[in-house]
């Protein structure tokens, strides 16, 4: 078994990296976010109808939330909320778009097309009228000559007036969240396209309309997925590649919602979009209290939108094309309400706000495809480091890593237990075989609990050598730990 140099980067209980799955007897478990409040109610004009994809943005000067209103017409715009710390956010009027039908709005862009998504850009050498981003469905002039619906590029400097810029690629449908992100080397772009379409192998890389060609209810029986490509300088991009997943199922995705994570930036994750479509009306949807909802929007939209219901994963990843994956739900559309279990469920908001405290806050806008009500944005709450762990229940469980070599001196976890509930932490060489008595008990709930051996020594004396860490738990979770 090869040596893990983890140097003094957090580790995340999230995947099976770190773990020797031969010798480790607790087992891996998702967490649920937990919802909070209402933040407030968006009920203007084409907010009324629709609305999609909300998106954070931190500049350093606070935050920018951008989402997507649908007019009836599916006319769509971007427009903006603000706000200073995550709990409290304000419609900021702009008037940048002459709009008769309201006398002061806060759009940002105009009559776009669909999946449309902001970044602020942090490449060093990324011009200061360049350093917001967005990248959205969008019909323009290719270098052909042909006008051409692609995924195409706006530039700002300041995250309110975009200009168009350039076509980044053609290839995939891109009529979900497209998602774009520096990752200190190159530029990554993750979007939807489809495949299980007729005479055509997964990786079959086609243009939008080479896809719809093949007809509506063709491509709606093919398997929605996710494509990744890259670039040096966000104007010419690699071919798009199908991420895999170790799961080895293969169902329908929506939105990705992919991005670093910064509290260990080799990692990504997304909160992909479940599409579940069932195939015709039964007595279930009849006795829920969304069925007038879901009446409508198959009657306004398509048939088949009634019958969807979504929810949403937890995916992660350290190179960016395979990722784990847990087939249970991250969030589901909760006990039934009039505006639930409806297409349009469980989009998650891109981008989680630091609360300062334990945790991360992110926001659904739910009531999607409820018509002519106001859509609410409702805040969330997630653990950091929370997504997933590995876990002991009442009886006793191990984690052993595989052998690892750190640098520093002080054994750092983020950790939860029952009061019944404890761990101890000791060492092992790459045999397993015992190099240091055990830590204090360890039982408590905290996101960064200091780790001493019981005699109170740190542990400086291991650091640079290959060695295991063992944690023997009881009724305990452990989601991260950092050796610094």
């Amino acid at each position: 078994m090869s040596i893990l140099n983890i140097g003094k980067n957090r580790q995340v209980f999230w995947d099976n990296y770190l773990i020797d799955t031969e010798k480790t007897t607790a087992f891996p478990r998702l967490m649920n976010p937990v919802k909070k409040e209402m933040c407030m109610e968006l009920g203007q004009d084409a907010e009324l109808n629709s609305i999609s994809y909300p998106c954070i943005v931190n500049d350093g000067n606070g935050y920018k939330m951008y989402y997507m209103p649908w007019k009836k017409d599916f006319s769509v715009s971007l427009a903006v909320l603000e706000s200073k710390d995550g709990l409290t956010w304000k419609r900021p009027h702009l008037n940048i778009f002459d709009r008769p039908e309201l006398e002061e709005n806060n759009i940002v862009i105009d009559n776009i097309g669909d999946g449309c998504f902001v970044f602020y850009d942090t490449n060093p050498a990324c011009p200061h009228d360049e350093k917001y981003k967005a990248i959205t469905l969008y019909k323009m002039l290719h270098p052909d000559g042909e006008t051409k619906r692609s995924l195409c590029c706006f530039y700002s400097p300041d995250g309110y007036h975009f200009r168009l810029s350039h076509p980044m690629t053609r290839f995939g449908t891109f009529d979900s969240l497209n998602t774009a992100m520096w990752d200190g080397k190159r530029y990554c772009c993750y979007y939807r396209s489809f495949h299980n379409l007729p005479d055509t192998d997964n990786s079959a890389v086609l243009t939008m309309s080479e896809i719809y060609h093949f007809g509506g209810k063709v491509v709606n029986a093919a398997t929605r997925d996710i494509r990744v490509m890259y670039s040096d300088d966000f104007v010419h991009w690699s071919l798009p590649e199908l991420i895999q997943f170790d799961d080895g199922k293969d169902y329908p995705l929506y939105t990705n919602n992919i991005q670093i994570y910064d509290r260990a930036p080799e990692m990504k994750i997304g909160f992909p979009v479940r599409y579940n479509e069932r195939k015709a009306w039964t007595s279930n949807e009849l006795q829920m209290k969304s069925i007038n909802h879901k009446k409508d929007a198959s009657e306004r939209v398509e048939p088949r939108c009634g019958l969807v219901a979504t929810d949403c994963v937890f995916i992660c990843s350290r190179d960016g094309k395979t990722w784990h994956r847990f087939n249970e739900a991250f969030m589901t559309p909760g006990y039934e309400e009039e505006h639930n279990w409806i297409y349009g469920d469980c989009y998650l908001s891109y981008g989680l706000i630091d609360s300062g405290k334990e945790n991360y806050y992110f926001y659904t806008i739910d009531r999607h495809f409820s018509f002519d009500v106001p859509k609410a944005l409702n805040r969330h709450e997630i653990r950091k480091d929370g997504f997933a762990c590995y876990m002991a229940g009442g009886d006793e469980a191990e984690i052993v890593t595989k052998p690892l070599v750190f640098d520093g001196g002080s054994l750092h976890l983020n950790f939860s237990t029952s009061a019944y509930g404890h761990i101890f932490a000791s060492v092992l060489n790459e045999n397993g075989e015992q190099l240091s008595e055990e830590s204090f008990e360890i039982y408590g709930d905290n996101i960064d609990r200091t780790i001493s051996f019981a005699d109170g020594s740190d542990f400086s004396r291991f650091s640079g050598k290959p060695i295991r860490l063992k944690f023997r738990m009881r009724d305990a979770k452990l989601f991260s730990l950092k050796l610094e």
